[in-house]
């Protein structure tokens, strides 16, 4: 079950080895559920007669926005006011100057004074920025680790993938040794995502346990994705589309003992009134886990400003 189900689920999550990660950081309902029911088994099935509905409308699994992601930052960005967004402007450095009071150094060399700082950066960029004045902070957040992934997606004629596609992609377990970890079919899994007759597919490469293949030229990345997809799905003709996209040290790696670091990385951030801490190397890596992370971080600036 190890080897052939959870750690490919979550290896495509998470780009991480199973056997390290932390199930009370990544997935603490079913450690829940092991200990109030005695199993996973047990429970699952309790679980299940407990939500049986009659029949009517099911929302699909997985959900996004017709014109991709972007959609979500165009409608944040539509609602702030003009000049509060500053593109292309690297922080170099943070210094606190007093009680909710912090001032911040630009890469081109201009200071802005703010009275709270959020951190929304990977961990180890933030504990750069914190190492001057938050030592045991930086050295907390420099300890959670990150795993590199590529995506190459291909589009192709719908007659030239023999598959059915009747699904919304699949996982590859390690123990195959295989160069991918996951393929979406994409055209599948969101409508609208290619034209009538085509297939749009796209192949996860890289992660904790394979972390040379992000390393891999672009032409090499594609030329290993097409021959896992000829294995795998039976497709030989030529792409009509290819794009290769990288994730460097994107994927933070939730390892044992995650929770007891998030609790001292909490207690050394709470030294620091005004200074906040989001993002996905925190409690959850997913969109929604993010999309939380920032408004709790939001509701801590507030909190602080009315104290």
């Amino acid at each position: 079950m190890l080897e052939r189900v959870a750690q490919p689920l979550l290896g495509g999550i998470y780009t991480a080895d199973a056997a390290r990660l932390s199930v009370g950081a990544t997935m603490p309902r079913l450690l829940e559920m092991e200990r109030r029911h005695r199993s996973l088994i047990l429970g699952m099935r309790r679980q299940a007669r407990a939500t049986q509905t009659g029949s009517g409308a099911r929302w699909s699994l997985f959900v996004s926005f017709a014109n991709g992601m972007e959609t979500l930052v165009r409608a944040l960005a539509m609602r702030l006011p003009e000049g509060a967004v500053r593109l292309g402007e690297r922080v170099a450095a943070i210094a606190p100057r007093g009680p909710r009071d912090f001032d911040v150094a630009l890469a081109s060399g201009e200071w802005l004074r703010a009275g709270a700082v959020v951190v929304a950066t990977a961990a180890f960029v933030g504990a750069e920025l914190v190492r001057g004045f938050a030592p045991e902070l930086a050295a907390e957040l420099a300890t959670i680790s990150y795993a590199s992934s590529a995506t190459v997606t291909f589009g192709y004629d719908r007659a030239d993938v023999p598959h059915a596609l009747d699904g919304f992609g699949f996982v590859v377990p390690a123990v195959e040794r295989r160069r991918l970890i996951a393929c979406s079919f994409s055209s599948v899994k969101y409508p609208g995502r290619a034209p009538d007759g085509a297939a749009l597919l796209r192949v996860f490469c890289g992660g904790a346990l394979a972390a040379a293949m992000a390393e891999c030229s672009d032409a090499e990345l594609v030329d290993a994705a097409r021959d896992e997809l000829r294995q795998l799905l039976g497709v030989t003709a030529a792409p009509r589309l290819v794009r290769v996209h990288r994730h460097a040290r994107a994927m933070p790696q939730y390892d044992l003992g995650h929770l007891a670091r998030l609790a001292a990385i909490d207690a050394a951030v709470a030294r620091h009134p005004g200074l906040v801490l989001a993002g996905n190397a925190y409690r959850g890596v997913g969109v929604p886990d993010c999309v939380r992370s920032g408004e709790a971080a939001a509701e801590r600036v507030l909190a602080n400003d009315a104290a």
